[in-house]
């Protein structure tokens, strides 16, 4: 399954700290995503991985997976949890924020009266080279001590920009090799360079990202893997890493690297999946990069073929294990890892047991007509006091938005529940928050949809949806969008449950009330001169919204 603004062509983790602050919250009240190809190498000679053993036999309801791992490295480097400060402090490193992946952002600035006073700062004018997908990061204590915006483009360049607009530093080509033009298999991402949203580790001061890159003019394409300086973007000693060389099976022109990187206790994750168009053969991919001993990753990916990980936000984690969500598979009547979340320990590995796999009864139909599981990417929820308090979210092609019990994932058929809330499919990446009303599910339609029987709005592509804390916990449409084309919603609060506010950009910047979905923001006045790109989402950075799109990064404050 490649995409097209979030369709197929038809051709060809707990992270205490976050979930903990969540949990405290509830307590107190078709043109840009191209994903990435496949390995080159059957998958008849895949071995399961690590805790197979005892684990239910290849079948209907057999996990599987490939273990393509070189030995462990006992490399230290800093938990993702613990990499970052706790969310009420403002640096942003990595998507959505947090490691849940669910976009909740702490600022006090951001009431529902000062949001309404939001304008763009004409002052700043923070320039990039063209052709952004992947969010934009924040960091407090950037180069020189200073705040400091990162945006990395799809021509193979990074920038570090100040809070006043002016460039720190930018590094491209030269440093990181050319951007892919010519001679892809398939795709719709022109330059293919830097598309998933990069990760920071600021104990380190390492920015972390994979860029598609052509030593000799597009006759070779390589994935690499790099880690390079917060302070000046210079190349950390060895690194990069050539995905192709040091990961056995990897076929770097047939797989796309759409998603968000993780870094989880001293392994750096990258997901891959494969291009708009479907040219085989690609895999759902995650290779993890023990930054201590780069040029020794492990890997797993699917048995079957295709089940591409394309979600913008993947990866989402607990602070023990990562969760990706897979796409549909190809040509197989037994379960091979597609149409699935998927829970990964260290490495990563996959133990095999249902526990640690979900996917729906009817993965096969899904399969036949292109409904992926993982078009959008899963993200997680605490509900504290509820029967099941710990979800996973997983919203799918298929219109429905599917909530499991992350503590026990439970094998094919065994989601909380299954509710239809859009009338097209849902992509990209979601977001989820608590006031003193409940639980919120904020979630992306893909363009020409919206949510269905939705009481307050209705016409535009964002649906949010009430999660009652019963068993089995089930999603209510609340309220709708009025405003098309939207890319994927953030949400503020100013303690992390008080003034919701959700965000979302096309090529203006929206706001609305978190509970009523009034809109407390007309971003009518505030034209941007080119749209967020569907798959891309704002940040909240200190009293002001970040909007990354093609050339220019814009700050919004009130």
């Amino acid at each position: 399954m490649g995409y097209d603004g979030g369709m197929r062509r038809a051709t060809a983790a707990a992270g205490i700290p976050f979930l903990a602050l969540v949990s405290l919250a509830a307590a107190c009240g078709s043109d840009d995503s191209s994903t990435a190809a496949p390995p080159d190498g059957s998958t008849s000679d895949m071995t399961v991985g690590p805790g197979m053993d005892g684990g239910p036999q290849p079948g209907n309801d057999a996990p599987v997976g490939s273990d393509t791992s070189m030995p462990p490295s006992d490399s230290g480097g800093v938990p993702e949890a613990e990499a970052g400060p706790p969310p009420s402090k403002a640096s942003v490193y990595q998507h959505h924020k947090n490691g849940t992946r669910d976009g909740l952002y702490v600022d006090p600035i951001f009431t529902k009266a000062t949001a309404a006073t939001t304008h763009v700062l004409t002052t700043f004018a923070g320039t990039t080279s063209v052709s952004v997908r992947a969010q934009p990061l924040y960091v407090e204590d950037g180069p020189g001590g200073n705040e400091a915006f990162i945006v990395a483009t799809e021509t193979n360049h990074v920038t570090a920009i100040d809070g006043t607009g002016m460039t720190i530093w930018d590094k491209g080509p030269q440093t990181y090799g050319d951007a892919v033009t010519n001679n892809l298999p398939c795709g719709n991402i022109n330059p293919l360079g830097i598309t998933g949203t990069p990760f920071i580790d600021i104990a380190s001061r390492t920015i972390y990202f994979d860029a598609m890159t052509t030593p000799d003019n597009n006759s070779t394409l390589l994935h690499k893997v790099f880690a390079v300086s917060l302070d000046d973007g210079s190349i950390k000693p060895n690194w990069p890493v050539s995905v192709t060389a040091t990961v056995p099976g990897f076929d770097s022109p047939h797989q796309n690297q759409r998603g968000a990187l993780q870094l989880l206790n001293g392994i750096l994750y990258v997901p891959y999946g494969g291009h708009d168009g479907d040219c085989d053969p690609y895999f759902g991919w995650v290779v993890g990069v023990p930054v201590n001993d780069p040029q020794h990753p492990k890997s797993w990916h699917t048995q079957a073929q295709r089940g591409g990980i394309w979600g913008s936000g993947s990866l989402p984690t607990d602070g023990v294990s990562i969760f990706p969500v897979t796409g549909n598979t190809e040509g197989t009547s037994t379960w091979g890892g597609g149409e699935a979340v998927i829970r990964l320990a260290a490495g990563p590995t996959f133990s095999g047991a249902k526990a640690d796999y979900y996917a729906p009864a009817d993965w096969q139909n899904l399969d036949n007509a292109d409904l992926d599981l993982g078009g959008a990417n899963d993200f997680l929820v605490d509900m504290p006091g509820a029967p099941k308090p710990h979800l996973v979210v997983a919203p799918g092609k298929d219109q429905n938005v599917y909530l499991l019990d992350r503590d026990n994932l439970g094998g094919i058929g065994a989601e909380l529940s299954k509710t239809h809330v859009a009338n097209n499919e849902m992509n990209a990446a979601g977001a989820a928050y608590h006031t003193s009303q409940g639980t919120y599910l904020a979630l992306r339609v893909a363009n020409g949809g919206n949510g269905v029987n939705c009481p307050v709005g209705g016409g535009g592509n964002l649906v949010v949806v009430k999660v009652s804390a019963g068993n089995p916990p089930v999603p209510k449409v609340v309220w709708c969008s009025d405003e098309s084309n939207l890319g994927s919603p953030i949400v503020t609060t100013t303690d992390g449950s008080s003034e919701a506010i959700v965000w979302d950009a096309n090529d203006h910047l929206w706001a609305y009330d978190g509970d009523t979905g009034a809109k407390i923001f007309d971003g009518s006045t505030t034209l941007m001169n080119n749209a967020m790109h569907i798959f891309n989402t704002p940040i909240a950075a200190k009293g002001r919204i970040a909007i990354a799109v093609d050339g220019q990064l814009y700050l919004f404050t009130p």
